[in-house]
Formats: C-alpha cells, structure tokens, sequence
C-alpha cells in the first residue's frame, strides 16, 4: 500500500488528495452555479455605493450596474490592460471555469467532439461545473490540484463577497487547535460543525467531540491553577 502526502493539506494517506480535501472541492464546485445565480441578480447598483453613477465628478456615462459584478460577469481581457477603466479585480467567473475545462480536456486528450460540445457550454456555468465534477477524480490526483482549488475557492469567496452570503465565522477564543496548537478554532454558521480549525482542514469538531475537547481544556486549566 503506497502512503502519500495530500497535494492540498499534506496530511499523509493513500490517494494523491485525502478525502477531506476532496470533499472540500466537490463542496466549492456545487456551490458555484447557485453563486453565479445570486451574481446575475447583484447587478443592481446599491443606491449611494460604487458603480451608482451618483459620484461627485464623474466625467463618463455611469455604468449600467455594478462595477463588481459586471466584472465577474464579463469576459476576460484577452491582452494586457493598458486603460484604467478596462477589466478590474477578480478573472471573471465564466472565464475561471472555461479555462479548467479546457485544461482537463486538453490534458485528457478528449475527443474533438466533446471539444466542440465545450464550444456550446463555455458560458453555462452549470453545465462548466457539471463537467470539472465529473472529471474530478482525475483531476484530485493531478500535482496541479492546489492551484485549481485555489482557483475555484477564491472565484466562490469574490463571489459571496459580492452577493453578501458568505456564511458568519465566529472565533473561539481559549481552545487550542489539537492538530496545530494555534488558537484559530471557529464555528462557521450552518457548517454543521460545532467547531472547526481555520487552517486544518481535517480538524472538524461535532457537538459531542467538541463538547469533550472543551472539557478537557477546563480540566488541564484546573490542574494548572491546582483547583
């Protein structure tokens, strides 16, 4: 039985990326076409905020929505930006999903027409997603795996920053992460965990568990303190 360090967590077992990693992808990926859903119904500017056309001195036409939005729902710049006023921020969302897709079906060396059947879906998120999970076996035991979660995890956290569902993280301070020793727990509303550590993704804490982990620690202060 061969033993590997997980491309992405680099917790050792025996798949190129453990399972818990592997959810964490498929997780992202489902997500993504609902984003992309509340993304098209955030193009309404907020009344007094960026892209409102309501500036002190504005010299151009204000733009027909969200300066954010617009750009995480236009295409990508096919050449260098060279005008202030050109593409901004994040790679739109489309253009993040048409480019691993192309990748997967350049590196699988998949048949011409599932190229052209591509052609016809590049702009459906839905159906860009679809695929990536469909190849995402393939793809968790590629040494590229980090940059394409990376990729897709950031494209979802610009997203749900515009869309304004990223979920509420509250910090537990005083209980240290048992996998690293920092104190960085926190519970993510409607995770389902009762805890869980920022930058362990194996470290998940269910109410029972948790419960026992803040025990033990007001059991190791005790011994302490000798109360």
């Amino acid at each position: 039985m061969s033993i590997y360090e997980c491309f992405i967590c680099g917790t050792p077992q025996e798949s190129r990326t453990c399972p818990q990693c592997f959810s964490r992808i498929r997780g992202v990926l489902a997500q993504l076409p609902e984003q992309y859903a509340y993304l098209l119904a955030s193009r309404q500017p907020r009344q007094g905020g960026p892209g409102d056309g309501r500036g002190g001195k504005r010299l151009h036409a204000p733009l027909p929505g969200r300066e954010d939005t617009l750009n995480m729902l236009g295409p990508a710049a096919r050449q260098s930006v060279t005008d202030g006023r050109d593409q901004v921020g994040p790679t739109p969302f489309a253009a993040v999903l048409e480019g691993w897709c192309e990748a997967v079906s350049y590196e699988r060396g998949l048949s011409a027409r599932y190229t052209e059947g591509l052609m016809t879906v590049r702009r459906d998120v839905t159906s860009m997603t679809r695929r990536l999970t469909d190849h995402l076996d393939w793809i968790s035991q590629q040494d590229w795996v980090p940059d394409f979660f990376e990729e897709i995890q950031e494209l979802l956290t610009a997203t749900k920053r515009i869309t304004l569902t990223e979920p509420r993280r509250v910090a537990i301070l005083g209980v240290l992460c048992p996998s690293c020793g920092e104190q960085r727990l926190m519970k993510v509303e409607a995770s389902g965990w009762a805890a869980q550590c920022r930058d362990c993704p194996a470290v998940k804490f269910d109410d029972h568990d948790y419960d026992r982990l803040i025990k033990d620690r007001v059991r190791g202060l005790q011994e302490l303190l000798g109360t």
